[in-house]
């Protein structure tokens, strides 16, 4: 086994608590807390954000809601794909496994968090009258990682609807 494949293996067999920590520390040790802290503090504004005319017809296409753990995993798997990032999720993992008698002060979102760490393919925005929108840059998804994410994104946000 490849120390890649260790990886995922390690980031699959955490647990819902332990991804989302793991996720909340790789997103601050990037540097995007306050990207996220920008952002809608709930999933249900992102929901209204992605429940558009546009994505409807791919909307109908998920069958099931992903939960919070099942998004964090995959976004540490798609970040672990990075080689600029493989440190940062290691160490991200093994903080998430590390005894935690601390409170973490960053309450934010599994989707925020997602979306904040997609900020290069996901960009988001508040119009004047106060309604977020969610564009997702088009590019070519030969990264299979990235295309399982944005699915279970958009399956969690929309409760599989």
């Amino acid at each position: 086994m490849s120390q890649r494949d260790d990886l995922l293996q390690e980031i699959r067999t955490l647990s819902e608590a332990e991804a989302v920590r793991a996720l909340t520390a790789l997103v601050e040790d990037r540097g995007l807390i306050s990207s996220a802290n920008d952002m809608p503090a709930k999933d249900d504004e992102l929901r209204v954000a992605v429940d558009t005319e546009e994505t409807a017809e791919y909307l109908q296409s998920i069958s099931s809601s992903v939960g919070e753990g099942d998004l964090a995993r995959l976004a540490l798997e798609y970040a672990a794909a990075h080689e600029d990032l493989v440190d940062v999720v290691v160490e991200a993992v093994e903080y998430a496994r590390s005894p935690s008698d601390r409170f973490d002060p960053v309450s934010l979102s599994v989707g925020v968090l997602a979306v904040t760490l997609l900020q290069t393919e996901v960009m988001v925005k508040r119009d004047a009258r106060g309604r977020w929108s969610l564009t997702v840059h088009k590019r070519a998804l030969r990264d299979s990682t990235l295309s399982r994410l944005l699915t279970a994104l958009l399956s969690h946000l929309t409760n599989g609807k």
